[in-house]
């Protein structure tokens, strides 16, 4: 019951994420329309001709020789040889044979049949040899006679004679050579009479190559052997004349040629995309950890697979049915693409297929966790799986039955074997029927349909169960791998979860070892959800070994939440990971609720709720979708789950958010949705990693409040890197460093162990003076430490045994507040922020801020002074003791920074190597562009070279036995007494070998007509000869009718009257058993194969456009990953050039393309293709495929606009690709084949797709290949050259000629097509574009943004903001060019259903060495400014300069001035930090001497260092901004956008990322910062501005603000009252009293949170008063500060609705 629900759930979640992606389903749907739409627009252009009447074709006459037998070959005369040479029997039959033509011929005999096979083969006159007769007995003597039962083989030559002199049409076919004699019928049948124009029945010629008249003659000379005189008398009565069977009324198409041919590739394409998409969709899950959340949620992995697959199977039953639809509905007069199958039997085996192409992706989707490389490699996979059937197709008709089988273990051979059988039984007319199922198309065969789809099934089982396997053993990155041998554990399938025996762990707790005083005693009255013991983690990096957790003993209590602190890279993550099973540990054991990870990891997740460090969301479901699926999935019933989201909606404040898509949600959003679905549904077990990251002040209020209610039951571990959050929300706190566990305890025991006394925080003035606060400071309190120095903060360690001393400092400071240029100031006992710092710094010097910041100095003071002075300010920060009393006296020397021609040379090859890095470190898929094209080739030139390998032909007997039973008409009209004993004779001797006779009284063509009418398909195969005994005047006419459907019935048919006419002379013994074994080759004739040769290039160019294809895609993939993550915009902010960005790119990648297009060379020369390695033709190929490199690159570059995630650009461009390229091929060729007499539209067609690169490649290919070989053969000898004009075969002498089959076209439309898709890309990246852009949208708007601006409430403007914009509204040219950033009445509208104001009308001037803060709440407009300030979102109204320079006219310019710190990291995964602040460095055009100095000084100021040389995408979170906040510091831009910078980031981080800005805002420049920290903004902001709705509400400095909206001071206190609420409400009254009009701003728990107003009221007095009273009331520690600005920010909270989407 459980299983069906998850599974209906999945489904759903299946279902309605594929609903929202309208796109990607309408392509699946699509593409195999489209490819069945091709056949039907095939099948309406290919004209069918309707034959009414029974065709009846005349007499043979085989005595009359084909006239070729009167040429005697040049320089000699004809040769009939016999073997053996020594038999006078074989001699004198042979002679007989010779009298009987009349030619001019001679008889040479062999000793053995090698003999005449190396005479053939090797001699020069072994083309003179007509035929040779083989008796296949053993003389001892020459005077041996020949048996009565006689036994020969007749051995024509392998190239058919006679084809030159009546061969009409394609020179080029392959059928003018062998016999047939591997098969009896056609591979490919055709539903109308074969050859029907030829009424000797065509090839292989029996009668036209003069087979039946040399067998005819033998076998009379044998009858006259043995009885001479009687067979003398019976041939003078009687004529022997053969005639072709006459055809029903038919319908002549040549469409169902073309089916049988391309219906497999036609399939096989259609569904390339689904295969695709299912391996993307799965791996896509799986990168994004979705799969592995859902298993920690509790859902098993063979359910979800199972949903996975009967999503797509449904989804491929309506393809598949569609397709059926198109197959077999009637397009016109009675005429479908399939007009005779059963449909049902199509949609079963269409079924088959899909399924075993889904189970195909699951398989190859479980071997990747990167769905870009996924989707790279399954596509190449997916076409790989089908070139086997290249060699399997041509040598059908000699593979065993189990070596088909065999192929068809690949579900794409399968289904294209399964088409070909389709296309036959098509063509033979009856098409594909149930009762067909086990029965072959003909007798040739031994494989059936039914066994086509039997492997089909069989094939998706097997990948199925690769499929588990593989995802047991090797799960990937995430997941716990199971022994190889897992199967074989009966743990495994009956299972086994232990519960854990409680004597075990709580005896001999190994745990009081590690307890030391930084260690607080176990609570004894709760019990343990988490115990954990000697937990482990080793990783391996590279060939190292790097500790992730060492030995880790804590235990986590019910009813409490234990917060986890750690700076980043401490290890929490990969705690939380190894506790919800996402890797095992290396070492250890965890216990949760009693189940250990390792081993009940599926009990464990029933419980487990989890809120990732990264948001784990569908992007296409909606928040109460996610709710609602995560609820169902950990056991809530489907009843109770409506109310269940309502509350939890409720409780997160996401009501009006219910119906959006987590993907338009704001960061802050997703996180309180993260921490949603890990507590609905009751989970026991909570594990939330940063969960308030990125959200606003109000909001984490809210998630405190939420998590306080929350935990009374349940098990919480929560990480945090706000400080004030651990202290608030922790009951136990246990801190990590370099992977090792510190200390544990309460938040009071750790501020007792670690604590240095109070602290002493002042917010400076720009003009403030450190020295005189410290000389004031150390006088009262001589002890005093100074503790940090960042930013605009300087902070102080007052110890606890000075207290008393405190008031008259404080009271001092009050009063020298001015003076000292003190902004505002607070001091507080002990924080939490204290405590992490202070074991950090235990730990690990590079914790200690100090300590960090001295050797810098020291480094700093030990280089030139010149150099550090040019150095910060490339960097864009500056000497950190500067103000503090500098070390370095010498005068700044400012180095000019590249310009002009220097600095594209510089950005240009900023540019390369960044391509050049990717390539270097994606080396899978640099290996993937070599090896798909260089294989794809390698193997069509394998299969080609294996079909033009010609086998010579087996003998084949020339009996009705090989056709199984078949019914024998005959047929004796009158009352001839000859014909009446013969046609006795005839059923004796068919009942003898077990055939049907059938005597037909009427006209035998009549009955033969109409037994082919009414049998249809099957009639061909019952019935291959009759015969019919005439008197005609004195003489019996013998006529032996032949079957022309198959190859082999006209020799058939004259083998039975012979022996018919043997028997009645001999006796019923006599016998003639006849053989056709055709000769073996000759050299010359091996020479000749070239014939064969022009159809090889359209193979070549198919796999070509195959492996081109994917190789063209990979172009796209770097394009779309840095846009999408926005690193492309940081490039374009860090001033890099349009062309510049491009060129550098393309010269990249076609380095890249030629690397494979010189294997490409090499794999021709291998194989020796003529066409591209001889006469110089090398280069023209390399030509061609540069060209086409030329050109595709840039049309994948504009491409790549349409997608924002790379592995999707990567599958639908290869979509893209095989469409442009293998469709637009195909359908021209075909309707280049006379017979479908469509040859204009296909030179139109030509000239259309002459756009599509991909197209020209292919034509000019397979034009260039054909050329070749027809101008070799044509120009080889005299003959030729007259056969070529005889049958118009044309050929350029210059193969550059416009006309076909020239590929001048092609190679000039690729030469332009590359230089117009270039100017398009620039024309849609740079600046003209950009204006055009501007005022479209602008002026769209416009109308838009009147009406939402008068709509807005009118709320008196604030007069500090009013002032502003009255500055910035009239300034003059001075000061615009002074101010490094001017805003003048920006606006931004997004069009939406409800159009949205998200910027409105805001101004503001930024000064030099000023730092502006833009504060807002989520969704208040920030980021959308800084997006509109970059450049990358358009400007509704208004403008911005920078530097002077208007953003809406000269981004170009402005984007040169700026650096950018975006919101998300806009980093290149591929690259190391080093790289990435290297090249920003040459962005910039920083001089290259001084790039590696001033490089290495950003890492030092930012503590990048050790992680300098790792790859970004191995960085922490907190690391990444770090690297991100350099970026936009690095190169002396003049305005610097910091978006959010310190998100993530631990406290020391943070305090030396605000250094480092500090130092930048010093040097001069303008900053403008966006920030959720208060905190933040105290430190480094000069002027702030609250935003709220698009609007600034109020601005000034902090001071000001906190003057103007609060006075007074805020206290904070946390009372001890052990759960006793009478003890806080002590506290409560006594600051009611004691402060009269403090109000309670916020209580949570034990903290309390007050504002006391008055201006009389003094620092001193309320610190004097906490300190006496702090005793009294159990207060475990306070702060006392002016108000803070938070609480400022906090006042606007009422003002600020719901927000919208992401960052607007």
């Amino acid at each position: 019951m459980v299983v069906l629900r998850q599974l209906r759930l999945l489904l759903w979640k299946n279902y309605t994420l594929k609903k929202r992606k309208v796109l990607v389903t309408v392509l699946e749907l699509f593409l195999p329309l489209l490819f069945s739409g091709i056949l039907i627009w095939l099948r309406l252009k290919i004209q069918s001709e309707n034959v009414p009447n029974a065709t009846v074709y005349p007499d043979q006459h085989i005595q009359e020789l084909p006239l070729f037998f009167s040429f005697p070959p040049p320089g000699g005369s004809w040769e009939l040889a016999y073997v053996p040479s020594h038999s006078d029997a074989a001699r004198t039959i042979t002679e007989a044979v010779r009298r009987e033509f009349m030619i001019k011929m001679r008889v040479h005999g062999f000793s053995s049949e090698k003999d005449f096979e190396d005479y053939v083969r090797y001699d020069n006159h072994s083309s003179n040899v007509l035929a040779a007769v083989v008796f296949e007995h053993t003389f001892n003597h020459s005077k041996d006679p020949l048996p009565l039962a006689v036994r020969y083989h007749l051995r024509f030559s392998y190239t058919r004679r006679n084809y030159m002199w009546t061969q009409t049409g394609n020179l080029f076919l392959k059928e003018t050579e062998g016999w047939h004699t591997a098969s009896l019928f056609p591979l490919f049948p055709s539903p109308g009479p074969r050859e029907p124009s030829s009424p000797d029945g065509g090839e292989p010629g029996y009668i036209r190559e003069g087979f039946l008249a040399v067998q005819h003659a033998v076998d009379k000379a044998i009858m006259h052997y043995h009885a001479n005189a009687s067979a003398h008398q019976l041939f003078q009565k009687l004529t022997v004349i053969t005639k072709r069977f006459p055809f029903p009324p038919y319908i002549s198409d040549p469409f169902l040629i073309a089916i049988q041919y391309q219906l497999p590739l036609l399939l096989m394409l259609s569904f390339t995309y689904t295969s695709l998409t299912i391996i993307r969709a799965v791996v896509q899950e799986k990168e994004k950890k979705l799969k592995e959340y859902m298993r920690m949620m509790g859902l098993s992995s063979w359910l979800h697979w199972s949903a996975w697959f009967l999503m797509f199977l449904l989804f491929s039953l309506i393809v598949v049915s569609f397709m059926t639809l198109l197959f077999c509905v009637k397009v016109k007069k009675d005429i479908a693409v399939l007009s005779n199958s059963d449909p049902s039997l199509v949609l079963a085996f269409l079924l088959c297929f899909a399924i075993s192409s889904i189970s195909f992706s699951f398989m190859v989707s479980t071997f990747f966790s990167k769905a870009n490389m996924a989707a790279t490699v399954g596509g190449f996979l997916y076409f790989f799986t089908y070139t086997p059937y290249f060699f399997v197709a041509p040598r059908y008709n000699w593979m065993t039955l189990s070596q088909k089988l065999l192929s068809c273990l690949l579900s794409n051979v399968a289904m294209a074997m399964g088409a070909q059988l389709i296309g036959k039984f098509e063509a033979k007319g009856t098409g594909i029927q149930w009762c067909d199922l086990l029965n072959p198309v003909n007798v040739d065969d031994d494989f059936c349909f039914g066994q086509v789809l039997g492997m089909l099934l069989l094939d998706s089982v097997l990948y199925g169960l690769v499929t588990w396997y593989v995802e047991a053993v090797f799960p990937g990155q995430f997941g716990v791998p199971q022994p190889w041998y897992f199967f074989l554990m009966p743990s495994y399938w009956c299972g086994n979860p232990r519960t854990v025996v409680g004597k075990e762990e709580e005896g001999g707790d190994p745990e009081k070892a590690f307890r030391t005083e930084y260690f607080e005693a176990e609570p004894e009255d709760l019990a343990a959800g988490i115990k954990i013991k000697h937990l482990s983690k080793v990783f391996q990096v590279g060939n190292k070994d790097k500790m992730g957790i060492r030995d880790l003993t804590l235990n986590l209590y019910e009813g409490q939440i234990t917060v986890l602190l750690g700076h980043n890279g401490a290890g929490k993550t990969t705690t939380m990971s190894m506790l919800t099973g996402l890797f095992p540990p290396t070492s250890g054991h965890a216990y949760i609720r009693g189940y250990e990870i390792s081993q009940d990891m599926v009990q464990i997740r029933k419980s487990l709720g989890l809120c990732p460090q990264h948001d784990v969301l569908f992007d296409n479901l909606t928040v109460a979708e996610h709710l609602y699926f995560y609820a169902q999935l950990k056991g809530l019933s489907v009843q109770k789950c409506p109310e269940e989201v309502k509350q939890m909606l409720h409780t997160l404040g996401l009501e009006d958010k219910r119906d959006s898509r987590s993907k338009f949600l704001s960061g802050g959003m997703k996180r309180k949705l993260a921490i949603g679905i890990a507590l609905i549904a009751g989970s026991k077990v909570l594990m939330l990693d940063e969960p308030t990251s990125g959200m606003d002040a109000v909001s984490r209020r809210a998630i405190w409040d939420l998590l306080q209610q929350q935990k009374s039951d349940r098990t919480v571990l929560l990480t945090t890197h706000f400080m004030d959050e651990a202290d608030l929300l922790g009951d136990r706190i246990a801190i990590l460093a370099k992977g090792e566990l510190q200390c544990c305890g309460s938040s009071l025991f750790l501020k007792q162990k670690y604590g240095a006394g109070y602290h002493m925080t002042l917010v400076k003035e720009p003009h403030c003076n450190p020295e005189g606060i410290s000389q004031l400071v150390h006088h009262h309190v001589p002890n005093a430490m100074l503790e940090s120095h960042a930013g605009a903060e300087l902070s102080f360690i007052l110890p606890k045994e000075s207290t008393h001393r405190f008031e008259s400092l404080f009271a001092k400071l009050e009063k020298k507040q001015k003076e000292l240029g003190i902004a505002s100031f607070g001091a507080s006992v002990t924080t939490m922020e204290e405590v992490f710092l202070r074991v950090g710094k235990l730990v690990d010097t590079s914790m200690d801020i100090q300590a960090i910041q001295l050797p810098a100095l020291q480094y700093q003071h030990e280089r030139r002074a010149s150099d550090w002075a040019l150095d910060s300010n490339l960097c864009g920060v500056m000497d950190p003791t500067n103000g503090i009393g500098a070390l370095i006296e010498e005068e700044e020397v400012l180095v000019k920074l590249n310009t002009g021609l220097a600095l594209h040379c510089q950005q240009f090859w900023a540019m390369f190597l960044k391509k050049a890095a990717y390539s270097w470190r994606e080396w899978r898929m640099v290996a993937a562009q070599i090896l798909v094209p260089v294989t794809c080739l390698t193997l069509a030139l394998l299969a080609i070279n294996y079909t033009s390998e010609i086998f010579d032909d087996p003998p084949l007997k020339l009996s009705l036995n090989e056709y199984g039973t078949t019914v024998v008409p005959f047929s004796v009209p009158g009352t001839s007494r000859l014909g009446q004993q013969l046609s006795e004779h005839l059923r004796d001797m068919l009942q003898a070998e077990r055939q049907e006779p059938r005597e037909v009284l009427g006209d035998l063509e009549e009955f033969l007509v109409f037994r082919a009418s009414v049998e249809g398909g099957g009639f061909n195969e019952r019935c291959l000869v009759a015969t019919s005994f005439k008197d005609s005047g004195e003489r019996t006419v013998v006529t032996a009718l032949f079957n022309n459907q198959a190859y082999h019935s006209p020799a058939t048919a004259l083998a039975i009257v012979d022996n018919l006419l043997f028997k009645l002379l001999c006796g019923p013994r006599a016998s003639i058993e006849i053989s056709n074994y055709p000769q073996p080759r000759s050299t010359l004739q091996v020479a000749k194969d070239q014939f064969n040769e022009g159809r090889k290039g359209f193979d070549i160019a198919l796999n070509l456009l195959i492996a081109m294809a994917f190789l063209a895609s990979t172009f796209s993939i770097l394009a779309v990953s840095e846009r999408a993550v926005q690193a492309k915009h940081v490039q374009f902010v860090s001033g890099v050039h349009v062309a510049t960005f491009w060129l550098s790119a393309l010269l990249w990648d076609l380095i890249s393309f030629l690397v494979p297009s010189l294997l490409l060379l090499v794999v021709f020369r291998a194989f020796d293709v003529h066409a591209f390695t001889r006469d110089g033709h090398m280069a023209d190929l390399l030509l061609l495929l540069m060209l086409y490199g030329w050109a595709i690159i840039p049309l994948m570059y504009l491409l790549s606009f349409f997608f924002s995630a790379a592995s999707t650009a990567y599958t639908r461009l290869t979509i893209f690709n095989i469409l442009s390229g293998i469709a637009t091929f195909i359908v021209v060729t075909i309707m280049r084949i006379p017979a479908v007499k469509l040859e204009e539209l296909s030179r139109t067609l030509d000239h259309v797709f002459l756009v599509l690169p991909n197209h020209c490649l292919g034509m000019a290919v397979s034009n260039f290949y054909e050329n070749y070989e027809t101008r070799r053969y044509c120009t080889s000898s005299e003959v030729a050259t007259h056969y070529c004009k005889k049958y118009n075969i044309q050929y350029q002498e210059n193969f550059y000629a416009w006309s076909t089959p020239g590929i001048g076209k092609f190679v000039t439309s690729m030469a332009a097509s590359g230089g117009i898709y270039l100017t398009l890309l620039f024309l849609i990246e740079t600046n003209l574009l950009w204006r055009l852009r501007t005022f479209v949208c602008a002026f769209r708007r416009r109308w838009t943004l009147a009406e939402l601006q008068n709509r807005t409430s009118v709320l008196p403007e604030d007069q500090d903001v009013a002032d502003e914009r009255s500055r910035v509204l009239v300034p003059s040219l001075d000061s615009m060019l002074d101010t490094p950033l001017i805003i003048n009445e920006l606006s931004k509208v997004y069009d939406q259903r409800a159009p949205l104001l998200a910027v409105d009308r805001i101004s503001l001037a930024v000064q030099k060495g000023e730092c502006f803060g833009l504060l807002g709440f989520n969704g208040a407009g920030k980021t959308t400014t800084f997006k509109m300030l970059t450049g990358e979102e358009t400007i509704t109204s208004g403008d911005a300069f920078v530097g002077g320079y208007s953003i809406s006219s000269d981004i170009g310019k402005v984007r040169q001035r700026m650096g950018y710190c975006p919101q998300f990291d806009a980093l290149l995964d591929h690259m190391t930090g080093r790289e990435m602040l290297v090249m920003y460095a040459r962005l910039r055009g920083i001089p290259e001497r001084l790039i590696d100095a001033c490089v290495e000084n950003t890492l030092r100021g930012l503590l990048l260092e050790p992680h300098a040389n790792k790859l970004v995408k191995t960085y922490s979170g907190g690391n990444k901004r770090k690297l991100s906040t350099g970026i936009a510091l690095i190169g002396e831009p003049a305005v610097i956008f910091l978006d959010e910078p310190s998100t993530g980031m631990d406290p020391v981080a943070r305090r030396l990322l605000w250094d480092t800005v500090a130092r930048a805002r010093e040097s001069g420049k303008a900053i403008v910062i966006t920030s959720h920290s208060m905190e933040e903004c105290e430190a480094l902001c000069t002027r702030l501005a609250i935003m709220v709705q698009g609007q600034f509400k109020c601005l000034g400095s902090p001071q000001h603000l906190k003057s103007k909206f609060g006075s007074g001071y805020s206290l904070q206190a946390k009372v001890r009252s052990e759960g006793k609420q009478e003890v806080l409400e002590e506290f409560k009254a006594f600051v009611d009293l004691t402060f009269p009009g403090s109000v309670l701003e916020d209580e949570h728990q034990d903290m309390v949170h007050y504002h006391l107003p008055g201006c009389d009221l003094s620092w001193a007095k309320v610190f004097g008063i906490l300190e006496k009273a702090k005793e009294k009331y159990g207060v475990d520690d306070y702060s006392v500060s002016q108000i803070s600005l938070e609480q400022v920010f906090l006042s606007f909270a009422h003002l600020q609705p719901p927000t919208t989407e992401d960052g607007r």
